[in-house]
């Protein structure tokens, strides 16, 4: 037999899991209240920030969680094939784009991987201004530094979670409004 049959279980908790991550990036207070360029890129930068919050948690070693991250990652890759094409990106640039998209994404969980140690935190400021508002050029420091603390504490929060447990109905990740109210 030449394909391996997928987990149901596994493919299932991943379907939630990205929706829940593509629906925390389409949060609009990140584009309306902290000025993420509410375009093709800010999405993209945003469904990349949080699928490392997710990702962060999985254990390379344990074989389940090999399978999460795999199946997250076709997922997303499926996901972002079907929205170049419904934009009208044509059949034979869709490899190029994606490729592209690919060289971005690992370039930004390299940076962002930098966070799992704590003594990097002073670099994230950084970090987010280049990469989530790097079409801007007049950024309010206080929204790098609500989405800096965002960040933080949703690896706190996400660390705490039981990804195997979420559902359609439950949230992995933590309600923006809690830092916005307070700008």
């Amino acid at each position: 037999m030449f394909f391996k049959k997928k987990n149901k279980k596994i493919v299932e908790l991943c379907l939630t899991l990205y929706k829940q991550i593509v629906r925390q990036a389409r949060s609009k207070d990140f584009y309306l209240r902290l000025k993420i360029p509410d375009t093709i890129d800010g999405r993209f930068e945003l469904i990349i920030l949080h699928f490392f919050l997710l990702e962060r948690t999985l254990d390379k070693e344990v074989k389940k969680d090999q399978l999460i991250y795999k199946e997250l990652l076709e997922i997303m890759y499926k996901d972002f094939d079907m929205s170049l094409r419904e934009i009208g990106v044509g059949d034979l640039s869709v490899g190029k784009k994606i490729y592209q998209m690919t060289e971005a994404f690992s370039g930004r969980l390299f940076a962002y991987r930098k966070f799992n140690n704590k003594k990097n935190f002073g670099s994230m400021g950084t970090t987010i201004k280049r990469n989530i508002y790097g079409t801007i050029e007049n950024i309010d420091a206080k929204n790098i530094e609500i989405v800096k603390s965002y960040i933080i504490d949703s690896m706190e929060y996400i660390d705490k979670s039981l990804i195997y447990e979420v559902s359609e109905n439950s949230s992995i990740f933590i309600d923006l409004n809690r830092y916005i109210i307070n700008k």
